[in-house]
């Protein structure tokens, strides 16, 4: 999992530096593989706003430009393909430092002066794209330092969890662990649940319900996928190693990212009547978004309509049915999947995907109508469009259940080798969104929800809560014996 350390401060921000921060999380058993900057390190670039661009008159791939700063006008040379009059675009002015201990001068290219450089994402680190400019958003101040404007002053943190940490594939999980760890409020965004501006449905019939307990589906209509992402949002999406790729993608897979749904949107116009989720028959073929075409076994969950498959359940989309520049009409997903029914699958295809990545770990099966709500929030803010009303298939009887369990203050002595006072006790457990009643005789009986399916035994809380409570801080004791004297006789 890696996230943004501004996205998780936003959630929860204790009042500790980074370093401790990722001290912390390690002790607690989430391993920080790594900690990089959202930049590089770099200095005096602004945002510029080309203003003209004229041919130089000594070479075929150079532009004489002329930008502004907000202030004055530069004149700069540039060769990048996408310069062009009204670009918004990172400025290293004179005097400026680069990645790279880079120091902008004035220079002449060809015989031309050219005051400052025009930047792309990698001169400045701040991704791969080195095929141009890189291009910022038609309102982007024109003179602002660029660091500011992008809140580059940021590290991306990357942890390495243990299969059974599935509630941590997302920045809720993150963010409700730092909130036990330091007793800090976590703030949860509100998701509203969005009204329905029409009433249209698309049937949705589940025909293998063990393996697909949950399923939400919802047509939105008259999106504008022309409409570009949000630049906080591609930001947060490419400090989490996301590439971004349109609007309706992006959104589903925030979500994924902030909520751990894994979601799924469709072009409306490539279903052929309802959803129907079902086993895959053998031998059917489908294209996936990756252009690969895979020949499905019959043990395989697939999304399909009427007419054909249209994606490997939890795995990836089909190329045919997913959202394109030209789709005015989508139909989101949002499921819960059985961990057992999807694992190993993406592999036996040989895929490896991020929402694959969660399913086999397992989903919180309680998620899907939330995040639903908060990706169609999201679309409708950033492409417009309306809503229809959400439509929910359920088979109750398999979806999981976790059972109370108990939780005994002699054992916690007995495995810990220390007492652990009971409110603390009760404090810890509840940060994690467990529900806690203690029978005021030295137990409690805990309610497990739905996001922590690892939790079954008296052992599993146990180690909760010395994660939580710190193994630095648990006593070193040396196994003892006593021994008594042994004679010998020989004969």
């Amino acid at each position: 999992m890696k996230f943004s350390e501004q996205w998780l401060r936003g959630w929860v921000s204790p009042q500790v530096s980074r370093d401790e921060l990722v001290a912390r999380l390690s002790m607690a058993g989430l391993e920080v593989d790594s900690v990089t900057p959202a930049a590089g390190d770099f200095s005096g670039v602004v945002v510029g706003e080309v203003l003209s661009t004229e041919q130089h008159p000594d070479a075929d791939k150079l532009r004489v430009c002329q930008v502004s700063n907000g202030s004055e006008t530069f004149q700069v040379v540039c060769g990048a393909p996408n310069v062009r009059p009204g670009l918004k675009v990172p400025f290293a002015m004179i005097g400026a430092q680069l990645p790279g201990d880079f120091k902008i001068k004035k220079a002449k290219l060809r015989g031309v002066e050219s005051n400052g450089m025009l930047c792309s994402q990698a001169e400045l680190q701040i991704g791969e794209g080195n095929d141009g400019l890189m291009e910022l958003p038609v309102d982007a101040p024109v003179g602002e330092d660029v660091r500011t404007y992008l809140s580059l002053d940021d590290a991306s943190i990357e942890v390495d969890l243990t299969p059974n940490r599935g509630d941590c594939l997302s920045l809720a999980g993150m963010a409700r662990e730092v909130g036990a760890l330091y007793a800090a409020k976590v703030q949860r965004p509100e998701v509203p649940a969005i009204p329905a501006a029409h009433d249209e449905v698309r049937p949705v019939e589940v025909l293998a319900p063990a393996a697909c307990p949950r399923y939400l589906g919802r047509v939105v209509r008259n999106v504008d996928l022309s409409k570009p992402t949000p630049l906080w949002m591609v930001e947060r999406l490419r400090r989490a190693d996301v590439r971004s790729i349109d609007a309706a993608v992006d959104i589903t897979n925030y979500v994924m990212l902030e909520l751990g749904q894994p979601l799924h949107a469709f072009d409306l116009a490539e279903i052929n009547g309802g959803i129907r989720v079902r086993m895959a028959e053998e031998g059917e073929k489908l294209v996936l978004l990756d252009g690969q075409e895979v020949t499905l076994r019959s043990d395989t969950l697939v999304i399909a309509d009427h007419t054909r498959a249209l994606a490997i359940a939890g795995v990836m989309g089909g190329e045919h049915s997913g959202v394109t520049a030209n789709t005015r009409d989508v139909f989101l997903e949002s499921a819960f999947f059985d961990q057992i029914a999807v694992a190993g699958k993406a592999r036996s295809y040989g895929l490896h995907t991020d929402a694959s990545h969660r399913y086999e770990r397992g989903v919180d099966w309680q998620l899907a109508r939330e995040a639903m709500e908060r990706a169609t929030g999201l679309l409708l803010e950033i492409t417009g469009g309306d809503a229809g009303p959400i439509i929910e298939t359920l088979s109750e009887q398999h979806l999981p259940s976790v059972a109370p369990v108990t939780l005994r203050a002699e054992r916690i002595t007995q495995m810990l080798g220390m007492e652990i006072d009971g409110l603390e006790v009760e404090r810890l457990l509840t940060a994690l969104g467990l529900t806690v009643t203690a029978d005021g005789a030295g137990q409690w009986r805990v309610e497990v929800p739905s996001h922590r399916f690892d939790i079954s035994l008296e052992v599993d809380l146990i180690e909760e809560l010395a994660r939580l409570y710190g193994y630095n801080r648990l006593p070193v004791r040396y196994p003892q014996a006593r021994l008594a004297p042994c004679l010998l006789y020989t004969s």
